[in-house]
């Protein structure tokens, strides 16, 4: 049996050279989100909503073509 590296795929949207991927699940479901130029990342982190209570980053996970909710990667610091 051959083990072959299979490289993760993704649904993008595109405009002019701009690349964008669709993130499910969490805050931000149904939304776009630019990705860098160059290779697709496994990962985005995305700057999450203004406002309190609200995390400041949100972890998105490439997962069957799609970047999926993966949690908070960081709270928003509390208001002194």
């Amino acid at each position: 049996m051959t083990d072959t590296l299979q490289q993760p795929w993704a649904q993008l949207l595109t405009l002019g050279d701009a690349r964008f991927g669709i993130l499910a699940g969490g805050p931000f479901d149904g939304r776009c989100y630019p990705l860098p130029e160059g290779a697709v990342p496994r990962e985005l982190d995305v700057p999450g909503l203004p406002g309190p209570e609200q995390p400041s980053i949100v972890r998105y996970v490439l997962r069957d073509g799609l970047y999926r909710y993966a949690g908070v990667a960081r709270q928003a610091a509390p208001a002194a």
